[in-house]
């Protein structure tokens, strides 16, 4: 019951798929998406492009017919095959990328796989495998399952991998093997005869699934959610979600498939792109070019932003949902159109071209058309300055011209001229209209403003203003509380009260000075007047007439309009920029974000029914859908310090495989830091700061991706910061950092400094030492001279004046206060101290007891208790004097 339910189920599907390429057909649906192509111009190593990965660091890898590519959104990095380098790629044609559970890159190139060494930025092919052999194998395509193996279609085998191991096994092997997909614990496989094969993981069972399918193959990936198969294919859709693939026009096959999100995917075939919402059962072609190049795909992948990749044989083709898209116009096929004047009404959109005619877009074409005007019409140098549809009119197209105000019937080609009464310094020339609610418009000359019926397109009264105003040349009127303002080129703003028809001067706020500045536009939001001027952006308060400045930023505002959320559009002579009254943010817009034109025009902005702002310019039409380049990129970029330089004094050389810290001589201490913020939406609008943590005061600002550069860092240890903004300012504040210590000479080091310590410490010995010694020595130096003064002494003189000489006196004896002087023939006695008397003798004196000094001239000889001094006298010998008599 169960089978025959699915296959009635089944049979609808199919019977309503056979008639969505019919139903299709005939609404002729497109989808539009903006893209940026890649090839070789931008460096692409080749534009066949077989497979697309975004690794974990955040690079996109593009394998091509020859060579691989990473890529940053600035520069290609090329990889390419060198027989003489054994480290190089094994070939030229990559077929496929994986990335396994330890972040390493596989590649399968047509001369085996190989595996990328990210530290030594080098190729490594395993030749050493466990089982299959398979170092020399094309290898088509790869699939990483939930083990962490790698599953691949290697010349006509179905071969797993164990990265971890290195070892392969092979699984089935057909001689026309054409897809290989993983479906949760299945795997998948079809080759060219239609024939579709199922391999169950767990249980290593492989089962012929169906035969002669007109698809060639079941559609997973390694993206996608559900497992995508012929609309006539019966399969189990127990373990997995199951998913028909619909008829694509004209039988065109499906090669590959990218599952958007659950209700959309994108189909790419050998005839083009589709998209399929599998909800509404709807198809459309996705644009991509002309080409047939571009319309073979050969790979789909979505990054981790959410934008999409495309591999065709043209080249790549990228969109990304958040980046401004401005679309351009040529209304002249194949010329540079200066666009002056732009109007839309319920039927289209009109645009001058300024001095090439008039052309009329409508609803539902892409295209502009040439209005011919009437023969008799004052063609020669007519330049159209603005339009008006009064409905009312019979010549419903009303122009302010060069040569004064012109309605056209644009369906017959038929035209009246209203004759406007001129002053005698007025000039014909119209720059300004200005519809109302009334039977009547506004319309401006150069010196005055008019009032002309509508329906009979004549005039009512005229307001000449070359009284009060000495040159005007009005270039815009609008009404605002029963009164029309004014913009001149020349004499700056107006206002007309229309019930008491005077005029006055308005002025800037806190200001006397007149405002001269030139106004080329005026728009009215909710009772306030904006002014668009040389200057930049103005207000009018309609509460106090008083002018104020908005943006004062040296550009010229030629246009203002305002979006749905109340954001103003302003066209300026270097881009667009918006502006936000409540947060008065301003955006500017220009070259970098897509714009063609750099410079926009007075009376050429307009808005469509879809909300969808035109901007005239000097090269055609700008386009966008303002809530579209409003929203923000939620997408940080990922930060990477992507190469690290020393720089000599003569040569500069790369530090390879720094990671987080490095170390360096000290006179390796001017350094180039690299450094890159990976975001696609619009890299060239990203911002970056750096800032080196122990030398730079603040965080340095940049606005691309560049290199820092420090010349002599000091010795010691710094920490190098980067951060990157994605281009609508939102920051990756965690960022890239490396930590740098720069190495002190040797004669600068602690074993350097404990020398130098030690060395000092030496010498303060030394130098005490050679202080004590110097000392020691003025010491002796004056004892030798005491003793050398003592030794020439020949008596010395006792108290009582008595001189006794020194080579007669034998020896010397104290008895209590006395001393007793013995000489050859005699004895003296006086009064003194024995130790007083010491220091006043010469060396040949010497001390033996504490009460006898003996002359060692007269000493015979010594024995432990006694001195015998000749002839025959003896006296004691203390022990503690022993060791004078050495």
């Amino acid at each position: 019951m169960k089978n025959c339910l699915h296959r009635d189920i089944k049979r609808f599907i199919t019977t309503i798929a056979f008639f969505i390429p019919f139903y299709l057909s005939t609404q002729n649906l497109e989808s539009t998406y903006f893209f940026k192509s890649i090839t070789t111009e931008q460096g692409l190593s080749n534009n066949v492009v077989f497979d697309i990965h975004q690794d974990k660091d955040g690079y996109i890898w593009i394998a091509t017919n020859n060579g691989l590519n990473k890529y940053d959104g600035y520069a290609m990095t090329t990889y390419f095959h060198t027989s003489k380098d054994s480290t190089s790629i094994s070939s030229n044609v990559i077929r496929s990328i994986v990335e396994d559970e330890q972040g390493q890159l596989w590649f399968g190139t047509k001369n085996g796989l190989n595996r990328f060494n990210k530290k030594t930025q080098s190729f490594e092919k395993p030749t050493y495998l466990k089982g299959a052999s398979i170092a020399n194998w094309e290898v088509m395509s790869m699939h990483l399952d939930r083990s962490g193996h790698i599953w691949m279609n290697a010349s006509n085998h179905i071969v797993v991998f164990d990265p971890k191991t290195s070892e392969a096994n092979i699984v089935y092997t057909s001689k026309n093997m054409l897809g290989l997909t993983l479906a949760n614990q299945i795997v998948w496989a079809s080759d060219d005869k239609g024939n579709i094969f199922s391999y169950d993981i767990k249980s290593k069972v492989l089962t012929k699934r169906g035969e002669a399918f007109n698809h060639s193959a079941v559609h997973y990936g390694d993206q996608s959610e559900s497992l995508w198969v012929p609309d006539n294919f019966d399969a189990d859709s127990d373990s997995h979600r199951l998913k028909y693939l619909p008829q694509l026009p004209n039988h065109i096959n499906p090669k590959y498939l990218l599952e958007i999100h659950t209700q959309k995917s994108w189909i790419g075939t050998n005839n083009g792109l589709f998209e399929y919402d599998s909800d509404k059962k709807s198809l459309s072609k996705i644009y991509l070019g002309k080409s047939t190049l571009i319309n073979q795909i050969r790979s789909l992948y979505k990054d981790n932003a959410g934008g999409i990749w495309v591999g065709t044989l043209g080249g790549v083709f990228h969109y990304d949902p958040y980046r401004k898209v401005f679309k351009h116009h040529d209304v002249v096929e194949e010329l540079d159109d200066i666009i002056m004047g732009l109007h839309a009404d319920k039927d289209g959109i009109y645009a001058n071209a300024l001095g090439k005619g008039l052309y009329f877009r409508p609803n539902d074409m892409r295209e502009f058309k040439e209005i011919i005007l009437p023969k008799a019409f004052p063609q020669q140098g007519l330049f159209i300055w603005d339009m008006e549809t009064v409905s009312e009119s019979s010549f419903p197209l009303w122009m302010a011209t060069n040569n004064g105000l012109l309605c056209l019937d644009p369906k017959t080609s038929t035209y009246k001229k209203v004759l406007i009464p001129l002053t005698e310094n007025d000039e014909e020339v119209s720059f300004a209209l200005l519809d109302t609610d009334m039977p009547f418009l506004w319309v401006a000359s150069h010196r005055g403003i008019h009032k002309v019926d509508k329906k009979q397109g004549e005039l009512l009264a005229s307001f000449p203003l070359d009284i009060e105003i000495k040159y005007p040349g009005i270039q815009k009127i609008i009404a605002l509380d029963g009164s029309i303002f004014i913009a001149t080129e020349s004499q700056g703003l107006f206002r007309f009260d229309i019930s008491s028809q005077g005029i006055s001067k308005l002025y800037l706020k806190g200001n006397t000075q007149e405002f001269v500045s030139p106004i080329w536009d005026l728009y009215v939001s909710e009772n306030m007047l904006w002014i668009g001027t040389n200057d930049g952006l103005y207000k009018l308060d309609i509460k106090d007439m008083f002018i104020e400045p908005v943006i004062e930023d040296n550009q010229v505002v030629f246009s203002i309009t305002e979006d749905t959320s109340g954001t103003f559009w302003l066209g300026s002579d270097k881009g667009i920029k918006s502006y936000h009254p409540n947060n008065q943010k301003t955006k500017y817009y220009t070259t970098i974000d897509g714009l063609k034109n750099t410079e926009f025009n007075r009376k050429s902005v307009i808005k469509d029914a879809s909300n969808n702002i035109w901007l005239g310019g000097a090269k055609g039409i700008t386009t966008f859908n303002p809530e579209l380049i409003k929203k923000d990129n939620p997408n940080r970029p990922y930060v990477h310090i992507t190469d690290l330089r020393i720089a000599t004094s003569d040569s500069t050389f790369s530090i390879p495989d720094f990671n987080g810290d490095i170390t360096l001589p000290w006179q390796h201490n001017t350094i180039e830091l690299d450094y890159v913020g990976l975001n696609y939406t619009n890299p060239p609008q990203n911002s970056y700061r750096y800032i080196m943590e122990g030398r730079d005061p603040n965080w340095v600002t940049a606005n691309k991706p560049n290199t820092a550069r420090y010349v002599k860092l000091p010795v010691g240890n710094y920490t190098f910061k980067v951060n990157a903004a994605n281009s609508d300012g939102i920051w990756n504040t965690e960022g890239d950092f490396l930590e740098i210590t720069i190495r002190p000479p040797y004669w600068r080091t602690k074993t350097a400094y404990l020398l130098y310590i030690l060395s000092f410490l030496g010498l303060v010995w030394l130098f005490k030492r050679l202080k004590t010694y110097r000392k020691r020595i003025s010491q002796v130096e004056q004892e030798k001279a005491v003793i050398a003064k003592k030794v020439e002494q020949e008596f010395i003189l006792l108290n009582n004046k008595t001189k006794i000489y020194l080579k007669d006196l034998k020896y010397i004896k104290a008895a209590g206060n006395y001393l007793e002087f013995y000489t050859l023939d005699k004895k003296f006695i006086d009064r003194n101290k024995l130790k007083l008397l010491e220091a006043q003798l010469p060396p040949n004196f010497i001390r033996t007891h504490r009460s006898y000094i003996v002359n060692k001239n007269f000493i015979i000889s010594a024995n432990s208790a006694s001195v015998f001094i000749k002839p025959d006298i003896e006296t004691p010998l203390s022990r503690s004097f022993k060791g004078s008599l050495k």
